[in-house]
């Protein structure tokens, strides 16, 4: 008798356990949703949108985790999920919440993510959803049923565009650029943090980390700075991020800093500054002496860059709004230059895998050509001996080498400079002096760095 109860109350316990994995699966459904809603009529990133999302609806943490897992799928599907929606309704109409709740759920299933039985998953997300439900996909929820039992066949999707594959050949050849796309679909990309040392020394700052139980690991290639591998209290991560304390941006970024170079006393402009992590990076190697004139487009992005530089604990940095295609209205000479132009973002595919759709070819020739503007103006203001640095999140020839070659020419006054440490590959085209970061090599966004010297 009593073992009768005891298997009774397993299996009890076992439906609890699978009915709060439903509650979880439409409740990370239910974040997505709200996430490629934002991105799409906010023009957010899905990532910004799930936060955004996620502080009204304050979700549980797995529901939260799986949902990032949902909306990385889609980001990488979401040209493929479209089309086979298209197909499978054959004419019938949906509303735009209903067409981006199935591609989501498609996205999803097909790529094997476990969201439960599909009756109780329509239930249960019907009743998170609420008001949100569209009431014009109720005929559609077959979709679900077939797919996760498999009735319903779905073709692999592409997880790359064409024309991108085609030019990863050409750049790291076959082999290496199938390396790059499996380990980008198959790797999530690393968090790196740093310490601002204007605020509280890196044992103090270390000690509080500690006490949040916050796990960083010291990333060898670079002093300074860590890798997060487990953060037990989120919140108290925010919190030390919010203060100051923490800067999170990834091991490119931090790399083109110190590239850069930035010490105390200097004259610098950054040039696109906004958001502002480059230039409290170089603020604190700085330790707060000299001058930083950052410049963005922008003035909104610059309130947000002054906001950020001041709760760093900078006073050393001038914002200052204007359009660095065209000649800059200031007259300084600079001992150093950084310039970060906007780009394809080609080498954000890992990151950020909606981009993989939204970048065409006519935009690494668009940005091409913007890039050309902005390092003839911001040339103009390097001192004699002194440097311009020039990154890209790009990894395409037409934005990084091609570019410089053609600004070499017309520039016999600047050469390539050596840049240390030696990371990544060298560039392309000859010009070895300059950095390629992928990341399947790396661990971090697909970069390039250049560092010129001003002879004359």
């Amino acid at each position: 008798m009593e073992r009768r109860e005891l298997k009774v109350e397993n299996i009890r316990k076992g439906e609890d356990f699978w009915e709060m994995r439903v509650e979880e699966a439409a409740e990370a459904v239910l974040m997505a949703f709200l996430a490629v809603k934002k991105h799409l009529r906010e023009e957010l990133s899905l990532k910004a949108g799930l936060y955004e999302a996620s502080k009204t609806y304050k979700p549980r943490i797995n529901a939260l985790r799986l949902a990032r897992k949902i909306l990385h799928i889609y980001a990488i599907r979401e040209a493929t999920a479209s089309p086979i929606l298209h197909e499978i309704l054959r004419g019938g109409e949906l509303g735009e919440d209903a067409k981006i709740l199935l591609e989501l759920l498609i996205s999803a299933i097909s790529s094997g993510i476990e969201l439960g039985d599909p009756e109780k998953l329509a239930i249960v997300l019907r009743n998170t959803m609420k008001k949100l439900w569209p009431r014009d996909v109720e005929p559609w929820l077959g979709i679900i049923r077939n797919l996760i039992e498999g009735g319903l066949e779905i073709p692999r999707p592409e997880s790359y565009p064409k024309w991108f594959v085609k030019m990863l050949y050409r750049i790291l050849g076959r082999s290496e650029a199938n390396k790059l796309m499996v380990f980008q679909d198959e790797n999530k990309p690393e968090t790196y943090v740093t310490f601002n040392t204007l605020l509280a020394s890196e044992q103090e700052i270390l000690e509080e980390v500690e006490k949040a139980r916050i796990e960083l690991v010291p990333d060898k290639r670079l002093e300074g700075i860590y890798v997060l591998k487990k953060a037990a209290n989120t919140r108290k991560f925010v919190q030390l991020i919010r203060r100051g304390l923490i800067l999170v941006q990834d091991f490119s970024s931090y790399y083109a800093v110190l590239a850069a170079d930035p010490k105390p006393e200097m004259k610098i402009l950054d040039v696109c500054a906004a958001p502002g992590t480059k230039t409290i990076l170089m603020g604190i190697r700085m330790r707060n002496r000299g001058i930083i004139i950052s410049i963005d487009s922008s003035t909104e992005r610059l309130k947000t860059h002054l906001r950020r530089v001041r709760r760093a604990g900078l006073r050393i940095v001038e914002d200052l709004a204007a359009d660095a295609t065209t000649t800059l209205p200031l007259n300084v000479k600079a001992d150093l230059v950084l310039l970060d132009p906007p780009c394809s973002s080609t080498g954000l595919f890992w990151r950020e895998p909606v981009y993989r759709w939204s970048v065409k070819p006519r935009h690494i020739k668009m940005f091409a050509k913007l890039q050309a503007k902005m390092i003839e103006s911001s040339a103009k203001h390097v001192k004699e001996g002194g440097f311009l640095v020039y990154s890209t999140c790009s990894i395409s020839l037409e934005e990084n080498e091609m570019l410089l070659e053609d600004f070499l020419k017309r520039h016999p006054e600047f050469e390539l400079s050596e840049i240390n440490p030696r990371l990544g590959l060298d560039g392309l085209r000859g010009l070895s002096e300059t950095r390629r970061l992928y990341p399947h090599r790396d661990f971090c966004n697909g970069f390039f760095i250049a560092k010129l010297k001003k002879k004359w």
